[in-house]
């Protein structure tokens, strides 16, 4: 194998133009928060592009209809846009307990997505909101792909990431479970995007990460809550069909009891947090039992 080159394009034209001439293997570093950690493999030849100095792509969005985020927007600036907090706090949510600080200020949503870790903690977010991602592909080619139909072995850059209107519930939240209170990696996370008003769920979406190879929509824990009153009986359903999502997705597997216990306190915590209610008010509670 031929030795590595390394680009710093500086726009859009200048970056088409080097995956188009590339013959050989082409990779792409954003933050390099998981390229630059001991143990991982590193390309030995090809290209490897470097984002860092690409004008436009790293950008917020907000406005009254969809949400857009450049691809190389980092996480802390997710976290910290006021617009994203009131749109979905979902995913601004997710972006504040992504990692250390250090890691928040170099790390990209492009990143967090392209890495495709089970863990990744924005990603179930845009699975429960459809995002769609646009993308360049090695032709230099511009095209736009659900999030779910995205994989990384195909080559393609994440330009940006899109949040249609009609994908943004108003109520959402994101919790997660880890070893430690700060800097974890999720062992079990979960995001929720939902209609709720005079007491009573309209549509509901759902989806999980550390489950599986890469996070899952939860469609029986879904259609627990969708067009239900928000009751003792109808959460005690809810935890039912969330401990079933996990039968479903790691039957057999060593930490399919822990999970199944973990899942519990979790969706309710989810459910809470999307609704402004207290996690420990009595109805809570009373499903808990």
């Amino acid at each position: 194998m031929g030795e590595l080159s390394v680009a710093t394009p500086i726009d859009t034209m200048e970056l088409r133009a080097l995956l188009s001439a590339a013959a050989g293997p082409v990779n792409f570093i954003g933050g390099g928060t998981d390229m630059l950690i001991a143990g991982r493999t590193m390309p030995t030849g090809g290209l490897l592009i470097d984002l860092s100095r690409m004008a436009g792509m790293a950008f917020i969005s907000a406005d009254d209809g969809g949400i857009r985020i450049g691809g190389a927007t980092t996480v802390a600036a997710i976290a910290g846009h006021r617009g994203l907090a009131t749109r979905l706090p979902a995913l601004a949510e997710a972006a504040a307990q992504c990692g250390s600080v250090q890691i928040r200020n170099r790390a990209t949503i492009g990143g967090n997505v392209a890495n495709a870790a089970p863990a990744a903690d924005l990603v179930p977010v845009l699975v429960a909101a459809k995002a769609r991602l646009g993308c360049i592909g090695r032709d230099g080619a511009s095209r736009e792909l659900a999030i779910c139909d995205y994989a990384p072995d195909r080559g393609y850059l994440i330009a940006e990431v899109i949040l249609p209107g009609d994908g943004l519930l108003p109520c959402s939240a994101f919790v997660k479970l880890g070893p430690r209170q700060a800097l974890s990696i999720s062992r079990l996370n979960i995001a929720l995007l939902a209609e709720f008003q005079d007491g009573r769920f309209g549509d509901v979406r759902m989806a999980a990460g550390a489950l599986g190879p890469r996070p899952l929509r939860l469609p029986l824990a879904e259609a627990s809550l969708a067009g239900k009153k928000l009751e003792r009986a109808v959460l005690r359903e809810f935890l039912s069909a969330l401990a079933a999502e996990v039968d479903a997705a790691i039957p057999g597997r060593n930490s399919q009891v822990y999970k199944r216990r973990a899942i519990a306190g979790l969706g309710l915590d989810l459910v809470a947090q999307a609704l402004g209610l207290s996690p420990r008010g009595q109805l809570f509670e009373d499903a808990a039992e």
